[in-house]
């Protein structure tokens, strides 16, 4: 799933919190962040509370049990019908 540019939660295990801790202050299990770009490590978020200057910190995919985001579906594309003419 394409999450640049949404609006997420996640939900930190233990060592994502530990990781994060000397940048950005933590309310409790979770953080809430723009994703500016995703890749292989893991996800680089905007944080509101990021005391940095650099802006986005990366939050690793192994550091992360859950992403909440609100989805909503694109419209599907309408297919002519498949099947055989009548000669």
């Amino acid at each position: 799933m394409n999450l640049v540019g949404k609006t997420v939660r996640f939900y930190l295990l233990p060592q994502g919190r530990k990781g994060l801790q000397p940048a950005v202050s933590l309310a409790g299990e979770y953080i809430d962040g723009v994703v500016a770009d995703e890749n292989h490590l893991g996800v680089w978020i905007s944080v509101p509370e990021l005391e940095s200057p650099i802006g986005v910190v990366l939050l690793r995919w192994d550091y992360f049990s859950t992403a909440l985001l609100d989805y909503e579906p694109g419209v599907p594309l309408e297919r002519p019908p498949v099947g055989f003419r009548p000669s």
